[in-house]
């Protein structure tokens, strides 16, 4: 298989598209940061990105887009040096699709060319499929580790400009054990979900929790942006429903367990956001629930899962996408799950937002901490207050109940 420089690919000026979480090409991307130093005014698009040449990124650039401040990015951001669009994640390819974010280049890390000629998106299905329609340029690094996975979305190789192999296995996710106050939050959340619910978590300590106290359930489905080895176990306790598609999910990322168990599974497929919260789809589910994490919840309801002490860690990203779709369903629920304080003993349960708002308090249901559950659901705002202070960690509960109110002069 030929080799290339990416620079001869690359004009200045172009906006390159790179694949998200497992189709981040590593190899490509440390190209593209090299090549920068050559070609002037490049701007890289990035999502959920997970490789470490982002750190290294020098004065040349390339300039960094992203939705999100995940991984690496987030040292990029520390140092001024990400720009971010405050998109929902379903608002990624509609502006692709628009020329509102004109593509130039595509980078890709994918699996072989199947006999149909075509490429196997992998563990990540979402916009870079269709800027890859609209792209001067599509280069892949294709990768026979990356799992065989059920999808609508494939690329065609008459789409690709050019290819490099690759053998390097795959990023996971930083897994941890779940803390003794993530144990608490979980089982909190988990006495909300019934069997038979379909459910929206993530890949974090706190979402792997929460599944392990729902392998009790029975007749689960899941409908979720991002999965981790959660879903494997859920499946292997009995919990989820039989039959084929009982996972349609946008990406997977975890260990090599996970990412065998999606390829060539009937059990899951996997589609973009746009198609996860489709309506007819979620009326369909009763209930979906959706649960998220927050940096930080005001007295009103209203979170900020963006900025923490000024500096850009998060993202809007799917969150509203997602606690919006539970509306459809005719039982639906949206959970905010965090622990009730900072690591540094300050209250997450504040009478202002530090930061911006990303999900708005009409779009809450419950917001659940190791204390127990507030919820939020046909509450004035006097009763949304004193629910969430209850559900503060005790030491904050007077300071909350005493101090000013962040909705109590608008």
């Amino acid at each position: 298989m030929t080799e290339f420089d990416i620079a001869g690919y690359l004009r200045p000026g172009d906006l390159v598209v790179i694949g998200q979480a497992v189709a981040e090409p590593p190899g490509l991307v440390r190209q593209l940061i090299a090549a920068a130093e050559s070609v002037e005014g490049l701007t890289a698009f990035c999502g959920y990105t997970l490789s470490p040449a982002w750190k290294e990124i020098g004065p040349a650039g390339p300039r960094v887009l992203a939705y999100a401040a995940h991984g690496a990015l987030r040292s990029l951001a520390a140092k001024g040096m990400l720009d971010v669009l405050p998109w929902h994640l379903s608002a990624v390819e509609p502006n692709i699709v628009s020329g509102r974010l004109p593509v130039d280049v595509v980078l890709l890390q994918v699996g072989p060319k199947d006999d149909q000629g075509f490429y196997n998106l992998g563990a990540t299905v979402d916009y870079a499929g269709i800027a890859a329609e609209r792209a001067r340029v599509v280069l892949v690094e294709v990768n026979p580790n990356m799992p065989r996975t059920r999808s609508d979305r494939r690329l065609p190789a008459a789409l690709v400009t050019a290819e490099i192999s690759s053998s390097e296995e795959l990023a996971g996710s930083p897994a941890r054990p779940a803390n003794a106050v993530e144990r608490g939050v979980a089982h909190q959340v988990a006495s909300v979900i019934p069997s038979g619910a379909t459910v929206q978590l993530g890949a974090s300590a706190l979402a792997d929790e929460v599944a392990r106290e729902l392998h009790s359930r029975r007749g689960l489905r899941v409908r979720s942006g991002l999965v981790g080895d959660w879903l494997v176990d859920l499946y292997a306790a009995g919990a989820m429903a039989p039959g084929p598609d009982t996972s349609v999910i946008g990406m997977a990322l975890g260990t090599r367990r996970l990412y065998d168990f999606v390829g060539d599974s009937d059990l899951v497929r996997f589609a973009p956001t746009q198609d996860l919260v489709d309506p007819v789809a979620m009326r369909a589910c009763d209930p979906y629930v959706a649960v998220n994490s927050a940096i930080e919840v005001d007295l009103s309801g209203a979170i900020n899962s963006e900025v923490v002490a000024g500096r850009y860690v998060g993202a809007v990203g799917g969150q509203v996408d997602f606690f919006r779709a539970t509306r459809q369903s005719a039982s639906g629920l949206a959970i905010v799950a965090l622990a009730a304080t900072h690591p540094s003993g300050e209250s997450r349960i504040v009478p202002a937002l530090s930061g911006p708002v990303t999900s708005l308090k009409s779009d809450i249901d419950l917001v659940i901490t190791e204390w127990g559950i507030a919820d939020l659901r046909a509450a004035s705002l006097a009763e949304r207050a004193a629910r969430l202070i209850a559900v503060a960690a005790p030491e904050h509960r007077a300071a909350l109940a005493s101090g000013p109110l962040a909705f109590a002069n608008r």
